[in-house]
């Protein structure tokens, strides 16, 4: 999947551009193995497209546990599914073992891939997804839905507000679990109406103590309530003293989050870490 970047997508703007973007976001888990590549068998729809189309920014895929060599698949179908399209293939690798464990024993990520987006759907088509063995994967679709106003503006164009949203948490609670249970704090909300969503920026992640080497799991909600796995941090070993800084890492996202949508984070062992999302929350006024 190849396209625009987010710039081009939300302000490289025409002299009569009045589109408006909404952000959907679509959260899905596929178990189920299936070697078809005509569509057929269990194949999982992952987006349905809105307005009048969507454009698909990127898929996460991010398996919640080990993982054999396989592959995930990507279709494209209508909106009654008389007709289902192969559209990708992604290769999935198995993911390194240890034939020893080393002291102290590091924890190891899941498999994790972000595909590129740029897809256009016709709105009321459908995204579907499969994997080829019984494994679990959180399929994680960021979009945006264009639409025009129903009464255009006197002059150009879509008159497009822009407002800082920021999200701040503290974890320290230990929790192991990458099924979205267990102790995950609530690090940022989108607002709700009348925003159309919120492009998160940076995530960043900042220990108050020295660090032992341990996992920091970020998951994505529609409610707050029910959490999937998004994205795996490694931590490694660190010394803070009054000299020596605590460690800290900022994560690049370019996120568009849909409004109402929340950004929940944990730990895999007890320490303490302060989190802070940096975003930018837009609407059109008209």
């Amino acid at each position: 999947m190849q396209g625009n970047s987010i710039n081009d997508l939300m302000h490289d703007c025409g002299c009569n551009d009045y589109s408006l973007l909404t952000a959907n976001t679509q959260i899905s888990n596929i178990t189920v193995g299936n070697t078809s590549l005509t569509g057929s068998g269990n194949v999982t729809a992952i987006l349905t497209a809105g307005g009048n189309g969507t454009i698909v920014k990127s898929v996460i895929i991010k398996a919640t546990g080990p993982v054999t060599r396989g592959m995930i698949r990507l279709f494209v179908g209508t909106s009654n599914a008389s007709t289902i399209s192969l559209y990708k293939e992604i290769p999935i690798s198995t993911e390194p073992q240890l034939a020893n464990t080393p002291t102290p024993a590091p924890f190891l990520t899941t498999f994790e891939m972000t595909l590129s987006g740029g897809l256009k759907l016709l709105s009321g088509y459908k995204l579907y997804a499969s994997t080829q063995n019984s494994e679990s994967f959180n399929v994680i679709v960021e979009a945006l839905d264009w639409a025009y106003p129903a009464a255009l503006p006197d002059s150009c164009c879509n008159y497009k507000q822009d407002t800082a949203a920021t999200g701040l948490g503290t974890i320290s609670t230990a929790n192991t679990n990458l099924n979205g249970s267990g102790a995950i704090v609530a690090i940022f909300t989108a607002p709700t109406a009348p925003s159309n969503g919120t492009l998160i920026k940076t995530i960043t992640i900042k220990a108050l103590q020295s660090t032992n080497l341990g996992m920091i799991r970020l998951f994505i909600s529609p409610n707050a309530t029910t959490y999937s796995l998004m994205k795996e941090i490694s931590i490694p070993e660190s010394v803070q003293s009054g000299f020596d800084p605590s460690f800290k890492i900022v994560l690049e996202e370019n996120f568009c989050l849909q409004a109402g949508y929340t950004i929940g984070a944990a730990t895999q062992i007890g320490q303490s870490f302060a989190i802070t999302v940096e975003g930018i929350d837009w609407n059109y006024p008209i």
